[in-house]
């Protein structure tokens, strides 16, 4: 992770002062812009938390608000620090089974959890896509529908494995023989299918308002998460017109969700730069560093707080115990 984020980190900061010096930098920030920016940050925080709670509760997991909050803070770390963001499942897996759920049970949640953020994103795609505006052109436009098919064709492929779980055990044989060169254990894969499919099936048997409430939060948590490029636009008094700079942070997000370095550091801040070039073309480092902040460090930095909390109770318990 350092070999890509301080050198990111160094270019960006030589940039952000190519632009301005510091007092110029303080004197441009709007500290009302700032606070509701700073405050956007947290709710997405919260909702974050609120739609794992959902998902977990629904699982039949006896998981408090807080403890789901900081589950879900933590996978914000483990994410940032791996390559496409693979370790935040991972990490909601780990966390879930020490404190709330088994293995095939945690995997489903975080299944659930991730065919919601795929659902959101498909739908913000295809906003994007579909809205007949200038902005959506030439090689921008071929980028976008490459990947907007490529969430799609993911999204299918999950839920169809998500509905015929046979067919996922035999995925799963078939990965063991040509991967690790072994069986798969059919009495512990028969169990943690079992316990998925069980768990899928509590989530999409729930009251059809639970549901539209949980997809609700997530939408809501996404179309916030849109909103943080122009409040970072406001708060260094960059005038812009509002539905182009949307537009470009949803594309922006399709580089994020595929971002194959860890957290993304490096890509995101290029394609960041890129795409919000002609909305602030004299503060475009300013613009890129402090979305970055508010969308990466800060979370990041919170996340492993509660990561090495989680890991310290969770090692009292098994001396306890």
């Amino acid at each position: 992770m350092l070999l890509f984020l301080i050198p990111t980190l160094i270019i960006v900061i030589y940039f952000v002062f190519r632009e301005t010096d510091l007092r110029g930098l303080i004197g441009k920030i709007n500290g009302k812009n700032l606070f509701f920016l700073a405050v956007t940050m947290f709710v997405i925080w919260l909702l974050n938390a609120l739609r794992f709670f959902l998902v977990v509760r629904s699982a039949k997991g006896n998981i408090s608000f807080s403890k789901a909050f900081e589950i879900s803070m933590a996978s914000v770390f483990a994410s940032n620090i791996t390559p496409f963001y693979s370790g935040g499942i991972a990490t909601q897996v780990y966390f879930l089974m020490k404190f709330a759920q088994t293995i095939g049970r945690s995997m489903a949640i975080s299944v659930i959890y991730l065919i919601l953020s795929l659902f959101v994103t498909v739908t913000f795609s295809l906003i994007l896509v579909l809205t007949p505006h200038a902005f959506i052109s030439g090689i921008r436009s071929g980028f976008i529908y490459v990947l907007a098919s490529f969430v799609l064709v993911l999204s299918f492929v999950a839920l169809f494995f998500m509905r015929y779980p046979n067919k996922a055990k035999g995925a799963i044989n078939l990965f063991f023989k040509v991967f690790v060169r072994r069986p798969a254990d059919p009495v512990k894969l028969e169990k943690g299918i079992n316990e998925f499919s069980e768990s899928l099936r509590l989530f999409f048997s729930q009251n059809k308002l639970f549901i539209a409430f949980t997809i609700l939060v997530a939408l809501l948590t996404q179309l916030l998460s849109v909103f943080l490029t122009p409040l970072s636009l406001m708060t260094i008094n960059v005038g812009f017109p509002l539905r182009e700079a949307m537009l470009a942070h949803i594309a922006v997000s399709f580089v994020m969700s595929v971002g194959f370095t860890p957290g993304g550091i490096g890509l995101v801040e290029g394609a960041y730069a890129g795409m919000m070039y002609p909305f602030a073309p004299g503060s475009i480092a300013q613009l890129t560093f402090l979305y970055r902040i508010v969308s990466f460090y800060i979370p990041t930095i919170v996340g492993v707080i509660f990561f090495y909390k989680l890991l310290r109770e969770e090692r009292i318990r098994t001396a306890v115990s």
